[in-house]
């Protein structure tokens, strides 16, 4: 698997829309120090953070609050763009373009919860931001995120 990091969201998107690739919101949401991901339940299919396609006439942001709300049950506003990249898995060969967007958590969110999405049960929990042990490439963006919450806390 590859990655091709975008320079602006401009650029992302129109690299999406001419060579037909589907956009996909990545939604890290931070506690502090901690950041959001679940395991599927029953099933092994690996540490994730909430992420899913960006619908007709839905901006990249909207789909991250969408995408969000629907995996997590969380209700957050207001996404901090960090970076767009291009995941590239070899076989079969397919791309896609990932909008990564960052969330602020309350102190008072739970440690750990279950919700159910679609056909799935997924297990949220907190992990360090420095090694949440993300796979499927999901960290792609986590130096973006660690250099956001240096510079300016979200």
């Amino acid at each position: 698997m590859g990655i091709h990091l975008f320079g602006t969201l401009a650029q992302a998107r129109t690299t999406a829309a001419q060579q037909a690739f589907r956009e996909k919101a990545v939604c890290y949401v931070v506690r502090g120090s901690e950041l959001l991901v679940f395991d599927h339940v029953p099933d092994d299919s690996g540490v994730q953070v909430p992420a899913g396609g960006v619908e007709a006439g839905e901006s990249p942001a909207e789909a991250a609050v969408r995408e969000l709300w629907e995996e997590s049950g969380l209700s957050l506003t207001d996404p901090t763009y960090l970076t767009s990249y291009e995941w590239i898995r070899p076989l079969p060969r397919r791309s896609q373009v990932c909008h990564v967007y960052a969330f602020v958590a309350a102190p008072s969110t739970p440690d750990a919860w279950t919700h159910p999405a679609d056909d799935h049960v997924f297990a949220f929990r907190w992990a360090s931001v420095t090694h949440p042990g993300l796979d499927w490439d999901l960290d792609a963006a986590l130096p973006a995120l660690q250099q956001s919450l240096l510079q300016e806390p979200l």
